[in-house]
């Protein structure tokens, strides 16, 4: 009887690779092997029981510790079904020659981390799931022993004359990673159809669990959605199965709900592979993340009558035969190749350790991220934020914690520094916006190798950067520490994380995030806050390699705020900015602005106008940010006239109060926006002290200066020129009345101020800027 061993992490846990691997083990115990499954968490004899019982496994098999591999000398064949397992392939070899040892490849190839060790020169065959991402692998890692099989389906059964009844249910079963699993799309287009085309008639059933789970809720409550989506609640036995995965290599829940009757919505994943693998059936409508294209399909489905022949052309799906065969014949080329070959692994005893402990190493690191995690939420409340932030047990907390990570983390200097990585982070990794996103955008339009990091605090900043095709990283992570160590270029436009540090070689580029009008850091009036920020500001400024500069003036003003005379190696670069490039770029491109209105509002343009209210953060603590009563204001515009008010990040908790002042007052999640694109969206800018309304000049659209407590203001903080004289534009305060009749009149003089905004403060600001950054940096 031949012997094969089953390696996976935990057959016990939901998921597709639990169940594959169930099947397979039932699989070859059926064409008569035994079956050695090796976990790597411990069994339980509970565990083993509940296996045995649950899928009537009773005979042939085994159960063993991934730890205790190599210690059978009689197995013929090694199945891995985890990548990150690949590497206990050598300890196969080491004890094993003889086997032959096969990786399954279950995440989709864009997915794998590039980090992880796939180790191909202890394996002798992978696994893949279509034909087409067999030809990516043998590319992409030069390894020409690669076939390609969907996994087995043997539990399930499909009866052809099952007839899908109509239905406007539709229903999602999956884990809840909305980085793969894009559920937050599903949302997104439950809101166009529901509240845009008005399709009261549909529902969603959201079923799963996850670390998504509030992200969703978030989104159900921000789109007004709680009576047509529904998380974890009973789905009605009639529905719709419905996924708009990025990835999928197989997606067993799809293939359950059309076993039972039910049909389909499917987007094919960003590499296509869904069709590859579902047939060309009327049971299945594909999608193309594209609102209205989707919204119509998805109604014309919903709407079709049943077709009892839809499930003849679905029998492909389920042909259980081939799959134990394939290995076979493998195995058989296999012995042909081995007689010829000569090749050993032999490890040393602290090799096979190193193997082991890099295993377990993920696991067990990770559990410290949840202290910056907690951290970052005691920082918060009122009570606890004074404790937290004092500078000596901020220090002591950060050392114990650094060196418990030692215990189980790969030590900092072992970690590569690679010329094609780029580390990006936008206010604090609070947003994707400003210099640094245009940077990574342009960086990876022209430097087709480079691998691009992106900081985010939250899944809302992660669903922004997905947006632009990158992988967020969690702020304060050991992930996000690792790729930052590894990265050589720094791009930032604020202070990078301390814990983070700066290593040789390493070169930071700080893009600033605005052309300041009130004083900063060095300049402060308040003398107690200035040296307060001078001596944590300026070890961090000394970290900077380069930093970007919109004109001379900007220069003159930064040199003085930053002290920039105590970082002789700094570089200043006098290009522009890059967030500005894209304003001149597209401030008359139409298609620009109607991609961007379907972003922020999931609607196409239309005739209204907008008013943007961008007003500036104050330290202290506010419960509204204008003394102007927005209720009246609105009431007194013209229908078409709608009002965007941008909250500072440090004041995103007001967003659920302006949001809810009128349906023609919107305030989006401070994460999901960037300000340059609300730019192209508006007709007016209003603000105070904030320098949107620099950026916004280059538009050459009517500028409102709101200011509401100057004399307070300046006492405070205090401003770098006059803006009257420099700019040829000035504040004052309004009433409601006074500053809807100031956004409605036209102002003859929009060219003039525009044009001395563009000319004394942004002069280098132009199409150019961009190319001639990357030329200069990269």
């Amino acid at each position: 009887m031949k012997k094969v061993a089953i390696i996976g992490f935990n057959i016990f846990a939901p998921g597709g690779t639990s169940r594959s691997n169930i099947n397979l083990t039932k699989d070859f115990m059926d064409h008569g092997f035994h079956v050695a499954l090796y976990n790597t968490l411990p069994f339980t004899k509970t565990d083993i029981i509940t296996l045995k019982y649950t899928e009537k496994i009773k005979q042939n098999i085994s159960f063993h510790s991934i730890f205790d591999l190599g210690k059978r000398q009689d197995i013929d064949i090694y199945v891995i079904t985890r990548e990150s397992l690949f590497p206990v392939s050598k300890i196969i070899k080491h004890f094993s020659p003889q086997a032959m040892v096969i990786g399954e490849i279950h995440a989709p190839l864009d997915l794998l981390d590039e980090s992880i060790d796939l180790s191909l020169d202890s394996i002798d065959l992978i696994r893949v799931s279509t034909p087409s991402i067999e030809e990516e692998f043998k590319k992409r890692y030069q390894f020409k022993h690669v076939v390609n099989h969907t996994v087995s389906v043997r539990h399930l059964k499909i009866d052809s004359r099952i007839i899908s009844p109509k239905t406007s249910n539709l229903s999602v079963f999956s884990r809840f990673e909305d980085n793969v699993k894009d559920i937050s799309y599903s949302i997104k287009l439950m809101d166009y159809l529901v509240n845009y085309l008005g399709a009261v008639e549909l529902n969603l059933y959201i079923n799963g669990y996850g670390p998504s789970e509030t992200l969703f809720k978030n989104l159900i409550n921000y789109y007004q959605l709680q009576r047509y989506v529904f998380l974890n609640e009973r789905v009605p036995e009639e529905s719709i199965y419905l996924s708009t995965s990025r990835f999928e290599t197989f997606g067993y829940s799809i293939v359950e709900a059309l076993a039972k009757g039910q049909k389909a919505l499917l987007f094919p994943g960003e590499d296509g592979a869904l069709k590859e693998i579902f047939p060309k059936t009327e049971s299945i409508e594909w999608l193309c993340k594209d609102l209205e294209i989707d919204a119509r399909n998805v109604l014309q489905f919903t709407q079709a009558e049943p077709n009892k022949a839809h499930y003849n052309e679905l029998n492909s799906l389920f042909d259980k035969d081939g799959y134990i065969d394939l290995f076979e014949n493998q195995y058989r080329l296999f012995r042909l190749r081995r007689r010829h070959s000569k090749n050993n692994f032999k490890l040393k005893e602290q090799e096979i350790e190193a193997i082991y402990s890099n295993i377990s190493h993920t696991k067990q690191a990770r559990q410290f991220d949840w202290a910056y995690s907690f951290y970052t939420t005691l920082k918060k409340w009122p009570i606890t934020r004074g404790i937290v932030t004092n500078t000596r047990v901020k220090k002591t907390s950060i050392a114990m914690l650094e060196s418990f990570e030692k215990l189980f983390a790969k030590k900092k200097e072992e970690l590569p520094l690679y010329a094609n990585h780029f580390f990006v982070e936008s206010f604090h990794g609070k947003a994707f916006s400003g210099d640094p996103k245009y940077m990574a955008l342009l960086i990876k339009e022209q430097l087709p190798d480079a691998k691009i990091f992106v900081s985010s605090v939250n899944q809302l900043v992660d669903m922004e950067i997905r947006y632009f095709g990158f992988e967020p990283l969690r702020l304060g992570s050991r992930a996000y520490l690792d790729k930052f160590k590894e990265s050589k270029y720094v791009i930032v436009n604020g202070n990078t994380l301390d814990k983070a540090g700066k290593r040789e070689g390493q070169i930071v580029i700080q893009t600033w995030h605005g052309f300041p009008l009130k004083k900063m850091v060095a300049d402060l009036e308040d003398v107690k806050q200035r040296e307060k920020e001078l001596q944590q500001f300026l070890p961090r400024m000394k970290k900077w390699d380069y930093l970007l500069s919109s004109s001379d003036f900007n220069t003159e003003l930064f040199r003085s705020a930053f002290k920039l005379e105590e970082n002789p190696q700094l570089k200043i670069i006098e290009n522009g900015a890059p967030r500005n490039k894209y304003l001149i770029a597209n401030r008359n491109n139409l298609a620009e602005k109607e991609k961007l209105h379907l972003k922020y509002f999931n609607r196409p343009l239309s005739d209204k106008r907008y008013i943007l209210f961008c007003p500036t953060w104050r330290k202290d603590d506010r419960k509204d940010i204008t003394s102007i009563d927005l209720k009246t204001l609105i009431r007194r515009l013209p229908d078409d006239m709608e009002i965007i008010v941008k909250l500072h990040p440090l004041e995103a908790s007001l967003r659920k109060y302006y949001k809810s002042l009128d349906k023609r007052i919107h305030c989006f999640f401070n994460e999901l926006v960037d300000i340059q694109e609300l730019f192209i969206l508006a007709d007016v800018l209003i603000s105070d002290y904030s320098s949107a309304i620099f950026d916004f000049a280059h538009l050459n659209k009517k500028i409102i200066i709101l200011q509401e407590d100057a004399g307070t203001y300046q006492k405070k903080i205090g401003w770098y020129f006059d803006i009257e004289k420099v700019c040829a534009i000035a504040g004052k305060a309004y009433d409601s009345f006074a500053l809807a009749k100031a956004i409605i009149l036209t102002d003859r003089r929009v060219d003039t101020y525009c044009h001395a905004i563009q000319t004394n403060l942004m002069s280098r600001d132009s199409l150019l800027t961009e190319q001639r950054l990357l030329n200069e940096l990269f």
